[in-house]
């Protein structure tokens, strides 16, 4: 849980923030003039609109939702830890690199789950697919639900541990 892994973490959430762009503008002089602008998901209908400028929404909607979420993490996070004094400083350390990771972590699933969307409205609108892969979709989410006790888990370590570290 060091600055690399949070390099890393970083680099792969601008990784495919970039992809989900790229695989828009690659696509979209290719769609034919009928494309969906939402799709076949859990039984509803595919709504379908004349090819328009509205295909970007939702790469924009991605970067808007990946920012704020960051944002709003890294504000979170400060108030934490100026809250609570009794916290060794290395144990502070500690528990802030574990948020950031897991923020940077559970941004990774959420990209994933707007390229599939982004994917399967390209897909949809070649009439190559119907809609969007449930499993896919679903498991995206199950990894998040995932993640979220085995940080509660790894946080608690850090913090017991940091009651007998000696600095």
């Amino acid at each position: 849980m060091g600055k690399r892994t949070l390099l890393f973490l970083t680099l792969a959430n601008v990784l495919l923030l970039c992809l989900g762009w790229v695989m828009t503008i690659y696509a979209y002089p290719r769609l034919p003039t009928k494309i969906p602008m939402w799709i076949n998901f859990l039984g509803q209908q595919t709504l379908f609109m004349k090819k328009s400028i509205l295909f970007f929404i939702y790469p924009l909607v991605q970067n808007v939702f990946c920012i704020g979420f960051w944002r709003l993490s890294k504000c979170k996070n400060k108030k934490r830890f100026t809250d609570n004094p009794p916290l060794k400083s290395k144990v502070k350390i500690l528990l802030s690199r574990l948020e950031k990771e897991y923020v940077l972590l559970v941004l990774i699933f959420f990209n994933l789950i707007f390229i599939h969307l982004q994917r399967s409205l390209i897909l949809v609108s070649h009439g190559i697919e119907k809609g969007v892969s449930g499993y896919y979709f679903l498991s995206l989410f199950g990894i998040i639900l995932i993640l979220i006790p085995y940080y509660r888990i790894r946080k608690k370590l850090i913090e017991k541990k940091g009651g007998i570290l000696r600095i």
